[in-house]
């Protein structure tokens, strides 16, 4: 081990770092960098800076201002100009996907020169100005088609809910205001049937209940002979559906179908 790298043990290190919320996506990894700038100044152990010697720095990344194991490591060779060097982390080992996403709490780093013990202490990481409004988008996972959607809470699709004040438990909510107890239409409708025989001329009317129309209806007639003498949806109040048979032995069925 050279002289220079024994007295690196004491050395001074100015550092200036800034991290940025960092999640890589499609989109993002060919527009947004995704390293970062470190630097800072070398001194030997006389306050001397260190100039124009080759040196294998060790950048770890650590989640304890002390000891712990570090999330992520990487090795670069710099050459420090009258002490002064930079470097990019991040350019020969990627961070991993989840290391800037807040889930880690604070990060600390460290910087280890060659086969020397690392320096002391490790310096803490800190946001830029501005990069604070990345905590906007923390729980945002998709909001490209849900900009003036009030509440989407458990909507399966919001694509079309450009109009939707609340879509909490809908299914597909497409221009529906409020969307979050209703199940079905089934109870708005009643289905009503009428039956009866005894010979030719027998007849089956069924009315729909006062407030309800009818939507529709069927005649089945049996009987020796039997055929049908006439169907009717009355125009008028209260709807009806007429059924009629003649034969020497029928029998006639009205069924109709009501809406609320």
């Amino acid at each position: 081990m050279s002289k220079l790298s024994k007295s690196v043990v004491a050395v001074v290190l100015a550092l200036a770092s800034a991290v940025v919320g960092y999640v890589p996506s499609a989109a993002a990894a060919g527009t947004v960098p995704l390293t970062l700038t470190q630097q800072g100044r070398l001194l030997d152990n006389t306050g001397a800076p260190v100039d124009g010697v080759q040196l294998t720095f060790t950048f770890t990344l650590y989640t304890t201002p002390t000891a712990g194991t570090g999330v992520w490591t990487e090795n670069q060779s710099v050459t420090p100009d009258n002490g002064y060097f930079s470097a990019r982390l991040g350019e020969s080992t990627a961070f991993p996907a989840t290391i800037f996403d807040g889930s880690k709490g604070a990060l600390y780093l460290g910087i280890k020169i060659g086969s020397d013990a690392e320096m002391a202490p490790r310096q803490q990481l800190t946001s830029v100005p501005f990069a604070l409004l990345a905590l906007n988008a923390v729980a945002a996972t998709h909001a490209t088609s849900a900009d003036t959607a009030t509440t989407a809470g458990s909507a399966t699709t919001a694509g079309s809910a450009t109009t939707a004040t609340t879509a909490t438990t809908a299914s597909n909510a497409g221009h529906a205001t409020y969307a979050d107890t209703v199940t079905s239409i089934v109870s708005n409708f009643s289905y009503k049937q009428g039956s009866g025989s005894g010979g030719p001329g027998v007849q089956q009317t069924v009315v729909c209940d006062s407030g309800q129309f009818l939507v529709a209806g069927f005649c089945l007639v049996t009987g020796t002979g039997a055929s049908v003498g006439t169907t009717q949806i009355s125009s008028g109040a209260p709807k009806t559906y007429s059924c009629s048979c003649t034969g020497t032995s029928c029998a006639s069925i009205a069924s109709v179908t009501c809406a609320k």
